[in-house]
């Protein structure tokens, strides 16, 4: 197999990755909210095996590779959201939002994700700073709020950025 064969092979095994990861928070999200009656189980180990198996190949193209440690990020994240919602399940301190949709909390993230990146990329164009991507500032804010939880418990947590010296500083103002 040539070198551009593995790399398309890996390109559409991240690809399919991505896909699959998104489907997965979907039907947890239908899980939790009662929809579905099981949890994902079997495509949540499907998905871990294929990470571990991707993680044992050497992915030389930057690219590639600066992705498929995204995915994995998001995914390690995402499996430590769940425990800890399906531990408040078994516990029974997890209550379901009756007043808001899944669709409507994500429609909530993805505009502050937007306006943090908007006010980011001002303060930035300003000081000549690097910008990071919209995934890479959605990753770092849900990493951000995994802490704060583990930190604070169930609290509400806002983000805004703020220009410190001329360069773009994210802040976080945490509502108890």
């Amino acid at each position: 197999m040539s070198d551009r064969d593995d790399h398309d092979n890996i390109a559409a095994r991240i690809d399919n990755l991505e896909q699959r990861i998104k489907m997965l928070r979907i039907r947890f999200e239908q899980y939790f909210a009662g929809v579905e009656k099981r949890a994902p189980l079997r495509e949540r180990d499907a998905i871990k095996k294929e990470i571990l198996l991707l993680n044992q190949r050497k992915i030389m193209q930057t690219k590639l590779r600066y992705k498929f440690q995204n995915l994995s990020s998001m995914f390690h994240i995402y499996l430590g959201m769940w425990e800890r919602i399906q531990r408040e399940i078994d516990e029974g301190r997890y209550y379901r939002h009756r007043s808001h949709s899944s669709v409507d909390s994500e429609s909530k993230s993805r505009n502050e994700v937007e306006r943090i990146h908007s006010e980011y990329q001002r303060i930035a164009e300003k000081s000549g700073d690097n910008v990071p991507s919209r995934e890479q500032l959605e990753l770092f804010l849900a990493q951000q709020r995994l802490k704060i939880e583990e930190k604070y418990g169930k609290v509400r947590c806002q983000f805004s950025v703020s220009s410190e010296n001329g360069k773009p500083k994210i802040k976080v103002n945490i509502k108890r």
